[in-house]
């Protein structure tokens, strides 16, 4: 009987390092397409397998381990991220951890190595392409009305998924997605509409790094790129009066080691991805959502994450 435990504990552990791995959706920031309390699984081979690092680990944990040895990061049958997929990584700023044992963090990708990003007066464009975020995507709006009691009836009557954010004086803030906001909307008088939040001040335009790029260095790549650099290049990269120096000498180009990745999570609201982390290194993916085993709702266990 204790053989068969321990043979079965190791093909579970075997399991969960190298191919499956369940996670349970702690936060908001996925909803709709994923709900705070479900239990998902992650295909840890959708990308290849990224070896452990750690392996003075204790089973079926994932805060006790020891980093007095650590492997080199290794993944073997690598294979691409695919656009739209959803995508469990270890956070990259969460750097006084081994790489395996960062924050796990779930997110949606948008944008691949190579790609452009250009956010202007609160468009989010792609490639030039605006960003078509699906109907399902959260955002915050604002309502101004001094009757909330006529507000949240129109919302129980429509049945709208709403939550209340914050009150400011005649202003509600509601968290809605898009297609409730539209509906919702409808159903009241044009001097009482939900707007969207619109971030006109923050602009900017960059490239995601991809393997093997080579960018001239300046002030302005230096600015975007800086973290990137100094992670890749380790102790030997300084950068003095904006510019590089790699043991010593200093440079003029720069030549990416890793890919890069842009996570946009469904629900911009509080949500840990790319806008707060910056790019999201190929390295520190573990895989992709695959199905939901477990739900809180009704009727979506056993479904396929989309």
């Amino acid at each position: 009987m204790g053989k068969v435990i321990l043979v079965t504990l190791l093909i579970v552990f075997c399991i969960r390092t190298f191919f499956i791995e369940p996670y349970t959706v702690s936060s908001a920031q996925m909803e709709t397409a994923l709900i705070n309390g479900e239990r998902i699984l992650i295909d840890k081979t959708a990308y290849g397998i990224r070896m452990p690092i750690t392996i003075l680990t204790v089973p079926f944990t994932f805060g006790k381990y020891s980093s007095i040895i650590e492997l080199p990061y290794k993944r073997i049958f690598e294979s691409d991220v695919k656009r739209n997929d959803i995508v469990l990584f270890n956070n990259p700023l969460d750097t006084l951890k081994p790489l395996d044992k960062g924050e796990l963090l779930l997110s949606r990708c948008v944008a691949l190595p190579g790609d452009s990003i250009h956010v202007k007066d609160g468009i989010f464009r792609i490639n030039e392409r605006d960003y078509v975020c699906s109907p399902d995507v959260t955002n915050e709006y604002f309502i101004k009305t001094p009757n909330r009691k006529y507000l949240a009836e129109i919302i129980n009557e429509l049945e709208i998924s709403a939550s209340s954010t914050r009150v400011q004086a005649d202003t509600m803030f509601l968290r809605l997605n898009k297609l409730d906001a539209f509906i919702l909307n409808k159903s009241l008088p044009d001097s009482m509409q939900v707007t969207t939040m619109v971030d006109t001040v923050s602009n900017y335009k960059f490239l995601i790094p991809a393997k093997g790029k080579t960018i001239n260095l300046n002030t302005e790549t230096i600015a975007i790129y800086k973290q990137i650099i100094l992670t890749e290049k380790g102790p030997k990269a300084k950068i003095v009066d904006n510019k590089l120096y790699i043991s010593g000498e200093e440079q003029k180009r720069y030549t990416f080691t890793d890919n890069y990745y842009w996570m946009l999570s469904d629900n911009t609201l509080n949500s840990s991805d790319s806008r707060s982390l910056g790019f999201i290194p190929f390295k520190n993916i573990i895989g992709k959502g695959r199905f939901i085993w477990y739900s809180p709702v009704k009727g979506r266990s056993l479904s396929t994450i989309k």
